[in-house]
């Protein structure tokens, strides 16, 4: 049961999750052989499950606060679930196929969607506890906002986009070489050897 104040926020959150699952669905067709192909990686398979997982916990969460007298704690507690178990899946998948190395930032984007998981967990307890409880329901407003934001990230990283943050910015920057237009030309060198206010003497 979810206060008339929030109906748009979440109808906004269902609009957004459906045009990203979209996209996300998009950006995996374009090249199928990175998931089912020869070629797949674990790698490439558990970031697009983790995306995809993020984004249907904000659709599902979001459609079922519309619905009129349905519990969102209720709710909240079975995608909870479901998700627990599907990213324990996933480190699963990745463990037994890098059984000598794990990359630190698949560990680490897994771990960030159990926070999340347990998070929206232990808030649709106390919200099933008291419906009607608008701190209960923020928090899950709240908690779809991280979701969008953890699918988005990994969705850029599933396409192969580089990495944008600020200290990779500042580094790149820091480490890049002198470009040849930036330096000094011979002739610029010489004009400056040589004041222009010095000629010839008659």
């Amino acid at each position: 049961m979810v206060p008339v104040s929030f109906h748009d926020f979440f109808g906004g959150c269902a609009s957004v999750a459906g045009a990203l699952i979209g996209l996300l669905f998009v950006a995996l067709s374009v090249s199928p052989e990175k998931l089912t192909g020869d070629d797949a990686r674990a790698e490439h398979q558990v970031r697009a499950g983790a995306a995809f997982s993020a984004l249907v916990t904000t659709l599902v969460i979001a459609l079922v606060a519309l619905l009129p007298g349905v519990s969102l704690g209720g709710a909240g507690i079975v995608v909870a679930a479901v998700g627990l178990a599907t990213t324990s899946g996933l480190i699963i998948v990745l463990g037994r196929e890098h059984q000598q190395k794990i990359h630190l930032g698949d560990v680490s984007m897994l771990a960030i969607l159990l926070a999340l998981y347990g998070l929206q967990l232990a808030s649709a307890a106390q919200l099933d506890g008291s419906p009607r409880n608008v701190s209960g329901v923020s928090r899950q407003g709240a908690l779809l906002i991280g979701f969008f934001l953890f699918g988005i990230a990994r969705s850029w990283q599933l396409v192969g986009a580089r990495d944008f943050s600020l200290a990779s910015t500042v580094a790149a920057a820091i480490h890049r070489p002198a470009s040849e237009s930036t330096r000094p030309q011979e002739g610029d060198q010489a004009a400056i050897a040589s004041p222009a206010g010095d000629q010839d003497d008659p």
